[in-house]
């Protein structure tokens, strides 16, 4: 009975070392998956920020959004709203330039607002709008209006050569794999790690940091913020190197 002891606790062990290794990995993937799309929406704004268009406003069109991903057989649509926060109608206008092969596309849309009413306006895109081989880049002018100032805002999306699915549909399961990846790589890992001290425990911190990172480096690259969506980036990276080493150690 007493030789069986540490032999059941060496299976034991050996067990959850196993089941650490495959939360590594699971984590990893979902951590992998989240950075890609951060990295995506983040590139291609950024892209669309220093493409062939000149800076004209100051105020930034915060309401400017764009689809990450698009595939090459279906229709992308662009969105912007727009209030009026007076008592007066207004009618606003605005013009979007869209990348092309030749020269840009520009449509210029009007709208009216009575007081207090908000508005959506949209525009489509498809891959004949592509640019430097898979990008369509958007930039939105908004010009001043009733206590409004002129505002711009830029947004690209990288178009997928996926004639079957849709951006969204690829959008949708990257992120779910990403989230269910992140999870199930902690909790496992969680588990199988007790008691958590040392380099466990300095593994499971540096594992939820880089979760927290990379949540809030997807929320704000797809709000078009691509400055601090290169800066988590960076982060992440560095989190990374961390986990490595310790989860390395600790295994």
């Amino acid at each position: 009975m007493d030789q069986e002891q540490p032999l059941l606790s060496m299976k034991m062990e050996n067990h959850k070392k196993t089941i650490r290794s495959l939360a590594a990995l699971i984590f990893s993937v979902g951590i992998l998956f989240g950075m890609a799309l951060a990295g995506i929406a983040t590139w291609t704004d950024l892209e669309a920020n220093f493409y062939n268009l000149e800076k004209v406003a100051d105020e930034s069109l915060t309401t400017l959004r764009c689809p990450v991903l698009m595939t090459v057989t279906e229709t992308g649509t662009i969105t912007a709203t727009f209030s009026n926060p007076s008592d007066l109608p207004v009618d606003p206008r605005m013009r979007a330039y869209i990348s092309n092969p030749g020269p840009l596309r520009t449509i210029e849309t009007t709208i009216s607002l009575a007081p207090g009413e908000t508005k959506q306006v949209h525009w489509a895109v498809t891959s004949e709008d592509v640019d430097y081989g898979d990008l369509i880049l958007i930039k939105v002018l908004a010009f001043s209006y009733y206590k409004s100032p002129i505002r711009e805002g830029t947004c690209g999306i990288l178009v997928l050569n996926l004639p079957h699915l849709t951006g969204n549909q690829i959008f949708a399961s990257t992120l779910a794999f990403s989230l269910l990846g992140m999870l199930i790589g902690v909790g496992l890992w969680v588990a199988n790690s007790r008691p958590l001290k040392g380099r466990m425990l300095d593994a499971t911190h540096a594992m939820i940091g880089l979760t927290a990172v990379v949540l809030v480096d997807m929320v704000i690259s797809f709000r078009g913020a691509w400055l601090f969506g290169v800066l988590l980036f960076l982060v992440a990276v560095l989190l990374i190197a961390v986990i490595i080493a310790n989860t390395a150690l600790a295994s």
